[in-house]
């Protein structure tokens, strides 16, 4: 069984390809393994994102200094999407979902040091949200 962690980072490289190519998700999730196709986590997560990408692409935009969404790495941009997903309408711990963005950043990020902008985008968007 896929732990949660090994399903974000199916649903990462989903969102990734989506973005990236001329397949929809479901196209994407056929080529992957059942377990991971099958899963509620991802199928959720995923057609919840897609459907509220413009809203969490707001929200996200509102808590970058300086920065513009579109000049954040493809890889970087998907990570704080599923996050800012999971702290706005999901039943996980926002601490939960920070830590796991940092470690897919840590992972998969084009520069070094983008955990720890992730992490304080991130924790702008708990703040703001509690507000």
């Amino acid at each position: 069984m896929k732990s949660r962690h090994e399903l974000r980072e199916a649903v990462f490289k989903i969102l990734f390809q989506v973005e990236n190519t001329e397949l929809d998700f479901i196209e994407l999730l056929d080529l992957e393994q059942e377990e991971i196709s099958t899963s509620i986590y991802v199928n959720k997560t995923l057609t919840e994102i897609l459907e509220k990408k413009e809203e969490i692409d707001e929200i996200i935009s509102n808590n970058l200094k300086d920065w513009k969404l579109e000049r954040l790495s493809k890889m970087d941009r998907q990570i704080l999407r599923i996050s800012a997903y999971e702290i706005l309408y999901s039943d996980i711990p926002y601490k939960v979902s920070i830590n796991e963005a940092v470690e897919l950043s840590k992972k998969y990020s084009e520069k070094d040091e983008s955990y720890k902008f992730i992490n304080g985008v991130l924790k702008g968007i708990v703040e703001n949200s509690t507000k």
